[in-house]
């Protein structure tokens, strides 16, 4: 087993416990096959100095250090990490083998620091839907020089989806690609007890950001569907408040529930329980949620962007166009009559065949192989 530095620009966190869920769960698959060490860096402007705690999570140990950003914000992001390396490398003599990164931006300089100070060999996983349009984002000279030495120093690029890689590809970022997706607990997002038909439930969940995830769009869909007991459940760890004042205007009102963030045994429950789960975002990459239904046996009708239609066959569920909430409101109601023709095991069979903690973790560990 290799010791494997795990870096990333998003990681849960006191600050913000869902932010890059999804890299947790790549550590976790990777920890499989090998001993994995996270260290992550967050912003505290609550804290008067650093702040750094380190602890086990299953197979992982991992290490944040809190710190307060101050005038000297760029030092203070600098001197956590520092902190963070010496706890790792001096106090517990760690000696790691390879260093993989998450999410390029903005955290790419500390694999590059790693590279050039110890010649570690890193790798980078993509999930970041801003590298479909980098212009929107007004990004720095410093910035994007950093990008593009992170693209040309690592030994390999891994985006969760190939939408996402041809999108780095046509923005002239040249790297050994390698997909690796989005990987689910397949012990905590499972089948359910059997679904009922007595009442129809549609599940969303998300971080409820309307411009991306149109959840208004969802909410006009389900307002005009012809379907007996039909429920939609909005799920989500942004605000909530905009969402009920637009539901009491509705005719559907008593059918719409809204609900605060959950942890993500609650939501598999929820996921379980659910006749269907209902994605239709305006930009996605390779959509965790989406996976985690599967995963439960639940179909799903998901906006045909990004990578979205690589989870996608006739088993599954279904794909709309993004803001068309008329064919939304269509595929709603074809799911409800031809509910039968979803079969949950050959659902779920899918998710672990392609996006399991164990398939996911062999394609890392191949990848660390190849490269030591």
């Amino acid at each position: 087993m290799k010791n494997i530095l795990f870096l990333s620009s998003w990681f849960p966190s006191k600050v913000h416990s869902t932010l890059g869920n999804f890299v947790k769960y790549h550590a976790h698959s990777a920890a499989k096959f090998n001993k994995i060490y996270v260290l992550y860096i967050v912003a505290d402007d609550n804290l008067k100095n650093y702040k750094l705690e380190s602890f086990k999570e299953g197979n992982l140990l991992v290490t944040i250090v809190y710190f307060k950003r101050g005038i000297f914000k760029y030092f203070n992001y600098w001197n956590a990490f520092i902190k963070g390396l010496h706890f790792l490398m001096k106090e517990k003599a760690i000696e790691f083998d390879l260093v993989h990164m998450n999410i390029m931006h903005p955290g790419i300089w500390q694999a590059l620091y790693l590279y050039y100070k110890y010649q570690l060999p890193f790798i980078v996983s993509e999930n970041w839907h801003g590298f479909q349009d980098l212009s929107r984002y007004k990004l720095s000279r410093l910035q994007l020089f950093l990008i593009k030495k992170g693209f040309k120093k690592s030994n390999f690029i891994c985006p969760v989806s190939i939408q996402l890689k041809d999108c780095m590809k046509k923005a002239g970022y040249s790297a050994n690609y390698k997909i690796i997706p989005n990987v689910v607990n397949t012990n905590t997002f499972k089948i359910g007890e059997k679904k009922t038909l007595n009442s129809f439930t549609f599940l969303h969940v998300s971080t409820l950001d309307d411009s991306i995830k149109n959840v208004s769009g969802i909410i006009d869909a389900f307002d005009k569907v012809d379907i007996p007991n039909a429920f939609l459940k909005i799920i989500g760890d942004g605000p909530t408040h905009w969402i009920s004042e637009k539901v009491n205007n509705l005719k559907l009102s008593n059918s719409i529930i809204v609900k605060g963030k959950m942890n993500h045994k609650d939501i598999s429950k929820e996921m379980q329980k659910a006749n269907a789960f209902v994605l239709f975002s305006n930009i996605e990459n390779l959509p965790l949620v989406l996976i985690e239904s599967m995963a439960c046996g639940t179909p799903f009708i998901a906006s045909n962007v990004g990578g979205v239609a690589e989870l996608h066959n006739d088993d599954v569920g279904v794909l709309v166009e993004s803001g068309n909430s008329k064919e939304l409101t269509l595929q709603m109601e074809l799911l409800y009559s031809n509910y039968k023709k979803y079969d949950a095991k050959i659902i779920r069979q899918h998710a672990i065949n392609h996006y399991s903690e164990e398939v996911v973790g062999k394609q890392f560990n191949d990848l660390y192989i190849e490269i030591l």
